[in-house]
């Protein structure tokens, strides 16, 4: 059977997880949610991408916070986490991956890759919203753990995930279209890409 993967990567609060479910409803694809596996690497139970759903709201809590700063010191976790989703690759054909960095460590022609962003004001706005937080208490955690993770990255594999969309298909920017929109938007490439008719 023919691989079919498609690879969404972007910043919290820009939609990413929405447009992935939604993604995988469409095109009949397994979803892989890199923010669950590595909280079962953490938690060092056995891997279920069955149970390893979206993050909403994970990274931004307490347990979340602490793991950012343990990323910081040992790299495992994160070697870990890319090891196990590079594998997964391996054994499925057909997948959506919601994942920081695969769209840069999986080599495959077979992959569509999508960058969803949104500016930081409607990013936290938007998570503050969700998770019924401060919008300044928001944006200061969401700065703080992109600069984190953009070190880790940098470190690991000389990947500048801050400014470097090379790998990407598609860019969207989210600021001024809803989950509607951005589906439409990121459908109709897909389509194109694979030559999947209506």
């Amino acid at each position: 059977m023919k691989k079919l993967f498609i690879l969404i990567s972007g910043t919290p609060g820009s939609g990413k997880s929405t447009l992935t479910e939604r993604l995988a409803e469409e095109f009949k694809l397994k979803r892989i949610f890199a923010s669950g596996i590595m909280k079962q690497i953490k938690e060092e139970a056995n891997i279920d991408i069955e149970k390893a759903s979206k993050g909403t709201g994970f990274w931004e809590s307490d347990a979340g916070k602490k793991l950012v700063k343990e990323r910081q010191k040992n790299f495992y976790y994160d070697i870990e986490l890319d090891k196990r989703l590079l594998s997964i690759a391996e054994k499925e054909n057909r997948a959506i991956f919601d994942s920081r960095m695969m769209a840069w460590l999986y080599k495959g022609k077979d992959a569509f890759r999508i960058w969803v962003d949104a500016s930081p004001n409607v990013r936290a706005k938007r998570i503050a919203k969700r998770d019924r937080k401060k919008i300044c208490e928001v944006a200061k955690a969401m700065e703080k753990r992109l600069k984190t993770d953009a070190k880790i990255y940098k470190k690991l594999y000389n990947v500048d995930i801050i400014s470097d969309r090379s790998p990407f298909d598609l860019v969207i920017k989210t600021d001024n279209l809803d989950a509607d929109d951005v589906f439409e938007i990121a459908a109709t490439a897909i389509r194109r890409f694979f030559k999947i008719s209506n």
